[in-house]
């Protein structure tokens, strides 16, 4: 039993959202701050969680705060079973079988069914590690019982702790500790009495004695007889227990345990190699089992280009709410052969595509606002310098330079982006001097529903130009930057026009007698000439470039030097 399908209505900052569980079983809810990811998993968790929610909502539950917004969720399974809550029954969520009749309490649990374990970004071990039914140290000592009764030693148990409990009723105090607990409970009841009660240790259970765990951890600087009390320790270090238990508990009951983890930033307290370990070691749970996980982060160590269909990009707009946007194979294949990969694309060999040039640059566009999708790490180190030459902080304002690793990988990660809907500005140098040049540039043509002369043909004096790519079917509109040879001329060549000619030969020259690589000569020269008092330049390029990202944060072009205190970080100008 897994989940299939999630709806949530009115719920918080969600109007309304729908969307499909990985089949990988693993789901990563990526997006900024506030977007709505901890909605989304507090929907989830409200139904299949430790606690039974349902009845007297609070008001902030519902969304913009108004009872009349009906909260409803459901929640489909692979089964057919489903699970539903709306706030209008002002009762428990409904839990259906596969032929849609309602399972009643008498007859089976959601909880039981299909348990969720939270660990919410403010981690609470005492929580965590609490024996309530629902809790993940409860469900761990549920699964020990019933190891117990498959290995038929119920029976060995109990005597052995009856032998116990005859060496503590020798002790005088305990037993007279029992009788007058008894007898003071009766004596209060005074004539009314209607209960009486029984003091007995002898109801054995592995459940209780499984209560009776301890985790301490020992200093083994100080020593084995140190030993602390997890309470004890730093934050880091109770949030690996944590992750150390779950994992434990998913690997020992990985056949007969089912249900959803959910983890809220995982990355904290981890350094990045324990970040991408964690990641391996959370996509071998729900490998071959029926635990699912949904991690939200703000990490790219747990984003894998390749396995785009696990991410979930969360996004909220002042009309619509939270919502969220998922790709999958099948429909980033078909873009990808409407787009010129003329029909070499498939659901079954995509992944294999996005797996050869992934790396944290790439992933990072994932959480961008904007991206700007160059060739390689001439433009990635350049374009920072250039866009604050024109008053642009890309990392205030989320925009990301992302570096594909050569031309020819352009359209593979632009599809990508694009069918996340994230807005791009793509650049490319025209490589009018390369011999692979009319071979790359039909590739992008193709792909951009351009031709081959709208990249090539450049006017003489033009060092760039600005292409409005578009097509109908599949629908797009992309605007394109394309620099006349490469972006080093260009740069140059605008300069120069500029009147910055000596200055920029001096900081070549200085450039070349440090043996520095292209890449770095080059941002070497911006780094002087933007630091040079007589400096007073932005490159037209830049400027076009500015125009466009301004289009996309819903900016006028007028409005881009005037600044306001009061100006959110999504309204800040450049």
């Amino acid at each position: 039993m897994k989940i299939k399908k999630v709806y949530i209505k009115n719920f918080r900052s969600i109007r309304e959202l729908e969307f499909t569980f990985p089949e990988s079983g693993l789901m990563v809810l990526v997006g900024a701050n506030n977007a709505g990811k901890s909605n989304i998993v507090r929907a989830i968790n409200n139904i299949l969680g430790e606690s039974w929610w349902g009845k007297d909502v609070d008001l902030m539950d519902f969304y913009k705060r108004d009872r009349n917004n009906t909260i409803e969720i459901k929640i489909e399974f692979d089964n057919d079973r489903q699970v539903e809550y709306s706030s209008n029954d002002d009762v428990w969520a409904k839990y259906y079988d596969e032929n849609g009749n309602q399972i009643w309490s008498s007859q089976g649990n959601i909880k039981e069914d299909f348990p969720c374990s939270y660990l919410p970004a403010q981690r609470s071990i005492s929580q965590t590690l609490s024996f309530s039914k629902w809790s993940l140290m409860g469900k761990i000592a549920q699964s020990f019982n019933k190891k117990v009764k498959n290995y038929n030693l119920e029976e060995d148990l109990k005597d052995k702790f009856q032998e116990i409990m005859n060496i503590l009723d020798d002790i005088q105090e305990f037993k007279q500790f029992k009788e007058d607990f008894v007898s003071f409970f009766e004596e209060l009841q005074l004539s009314e009495a209607s209960y009486s009660l029984k003091v007995n240790f002898k109801p054995f259970s592995p459940v209780n004695y499984f209560k009776t765990i301890n985790i301490l951890a020992n200093d083994q600087v100080l020593g084995e007889d140190f030993d602390i009390d997890i309470e004890e320790l730093g934050e880091g270090t109770r949030n690996l227990i944590i992750l150390s238990l779950l994992r434990s508990y998913a690997k020992n009951f990985k056949q007969e345990a089912q249900g959803l983890i959910i983890i809220e930033e995982p990355e904290i307290y981890m350094h990045p190699q324990a970040r991408r370990h964690l990641l391996t070691v959370l996509k071998d749970i729900v490998k071959d089992s029926n635990i699912q996980i949904i991690i939200t982060t703000h990490s790219s160590s747990f984003i894998e280009t390749e396995y785009f269909d696990n991410i979930g990009l969360v996004y909220k707009t002042p009309d619509e709410g939270t919502k969220i946007r998922q790709v999958i194979k099948e429909d980033l294949s078909d873009f990808a052969n409407q787009t010129g990969a003329h029909g070499s694309s498939r659901p079954e060999n995509i992944t294999e595509f996005y797996a050869i040039t992934s790396n944290d640059r790439l992933k990072e566009g994932f959480f961008s606002k904007f991206i700007v999708l160059v060739e390689g790490e001439t433009e990635e180190l350049c374009f920072p310098l250039l866009f604050e030459m024109a008053g642009i902080d890309v990392n205030k304002l989320g925009i990301s330079i992302i570096r594909v690793g050569g031309k020819t990988q352009l359209p593979k990660y632009w599809r990508l982006f694009f069918k996340f809907q994230i807005p791009m500005l793509v650049v490319f140098d025209n490589d009018l001097d390369k011999s692979k040049g009319d071979r790359n540039n039909e590739q992008i043509a193709q792909c951009f529903n351009i031709s081959v002369e709208d990249i090539e043909n450049l006017e003489e004096n033009q060092t760039f130009k600005i292409i409005e790519a578009e097509s109908e079917s599949p629908s797009f509109i992309q605007p394109l930057l394309v620099f006349k040879k490469n972006i080093e001329f260009a740069i140059k060549t605008e300069f120069s026009r500029a009147g910055y000619e000596n200055k920029y030969n001096e900081y070549e020259t200085e450039a070349e007698n440090l043996k520095l690589r292209k890449p770095q000569k080059l941002r070497y020269i911006l780094r002087r000439l933007s630091k040079d008092e007589d400096f007073n330049y932005v490159p037209e390029f830049i400027s076009e470039s500015k125009q466009i990202i301004a289009q996309n944060f819903n900016f006028t072009i007028e409005a881009t030097n005037t600044y306001d205190e009061n100006d959110t970080d999504e309204e800040l100008p450049f």
